[in-house]
């Protein structure tokens, strides 16, 4: 701190020229301190030198040289002293606070002439603020400190996805551990009824059974999207290919399976994700049941910022004003506003049925 009044310090230099040998320094006025000692003053003559602190103002009285003239001094270079103005019959002229840099101060007595009878040579030096360094080092502070809010917020976000994925796979475990022993239990205990049941109780326990597992599919399904390991957009271009082999093939369907999309630059929402695969799901089993097709064919590809499913058939199709429950459209659609994903089913009869699924990325 005792370096900070020569930094932001003002140094006015006299020099050998200054004075004439008829306008001599009569007085220095100080704005804070006030008059400066004779001795001081013959101190600032001798050297030449007057040191302010920053924002210090000083007033120079010189002695006329006849009081008869009128006087008048300018600072060149300034915006407001930058002309000759009148300081009347006794030369008091008060150095304002100006910008650090290289300044004089010009007295004459006629400004037509343009000769002056006494030039001061004034340097006021820099304060921290206008040296060259000190913005580009704000910059960079200010950089700086937007790097480390950017590297805590990143730390936290980081650490926020590894509390979520802790807790979806612990989630997936549960439900898999706890629901699905269940579900199967309730399977077996319905075999064990089937073989001591009458007859009238069979289709109860079909339906039982069949319940059972579509709830034990849909369980697998669920611990699937819940998976955090499954995140990867691979995985679930792997799941649709899988399953839809799988249950075609079943059934004699031939499959045309067609992957457009750069796995490795692209991802969905777990909620996305899930929905986009049951509505996948869905439109295959509705294939497999109704359509009566031999081919299909599944296009998965990308445009504007979204990933796009087609899933078509060459079936026998069907009208979707009159048959929306039976064909479960209304779960489509349902699944599809869930995550602002838009469905379009187009089918004609006796040519198939097109199902557009548009899905926007994260």
């Amino acid at each position: 701190m005792k370096k900070l009044p020569s930094i932001l310090s003002c140094l006015i230099i006299l020099s050998s020229s200054a004075f004439t040998q008829n306008l001599q320094i009569r007085s220095v006025w100080h704005f804070k301190k006030g008059d400066i000692s004779q001795d001081s003053i013959q101190k600032i003559i001798h050297r030449k030198q007057l040191f302010l602190k920053y924002n210090e103002v000083i007033t120079l009285q010189f002695s006329p040289s006849n009081p008869n003239f009128t006087y008048f001094f300018r600072i060149p270079h300034t915006e407001k002293f930058n002309q000759w103005m009148e300081i009347g019959h006794e030369p008091i002229v008060q150095i304002p606070a100006l910008e650090g840099d290289d300044y004089s101060l010009e007295i004459c007595t006629n400004p037509n002439d343009k000769k002056t009878i006494a030039k001061i040579s004034i340097n006021i030096a820099k304060v921290i603020w206008e040296e060259g360094y000190f913005l580009p080092s704000i910059i960079i502070y200010v950089l700086f400190l937007i790097g480390i809010a950017v590297y805590f917020f990143s730390l936290y976000n980081l650490r926020q996805k590894l509390k979520l994925q802790d807790v979806r796979n612990r989630i997936a475990a549960d439900l898999h551990d706890e629901v699905g022993s269940n579900l199967n239990s309730i399977a077996i205990f319905v075999e064990l009824l089937r073989r001591k049941s009458p007859p009238e109780l069979l289709p109860i326990l079909d339906k039982i059974t069949n319940n059972s597992t579509e709830s034990v599919q849909l369980m697998q399904d669920t611990i699937w999207a819940i998976q955090a390991k499954n995140d990867d957009f691979q995985k679930f271009i792997d799941r649709m290919k899988g399953f839809s082999t799988e249950v075609l093939a079943a059934k004699g369907i031939s499959l045309n399976f067609e992957n457009q999309v750069d796995s490795s630059r692209n991802t969905l929402s777990m909620d996305a994700r899930k929905n986009a695969y049951m509505i996948y799901k869905e439109a295959i089993n509705n294939i497999v049941k109704h359509s009566k097709a031999t081919k299909v064919e599944v296009k998965i590809l990308m445009e504007n910022h979204q990933i796009i499913i087609e899933i078509s058939d060459n079936g026998v199709g069907f009208d979707p004003n009159q048959a929306t429950e039976g064909n479960g459209l209304r779960n489509f659609e349902e699944r599809a506003e869930n995550n602002e994903m838009r469905l379009n089913i187009n089918s004609v009869k006796g040519i198939g049925t097109k199902v557009l699924l548009e899905i926007p990325l994260i």
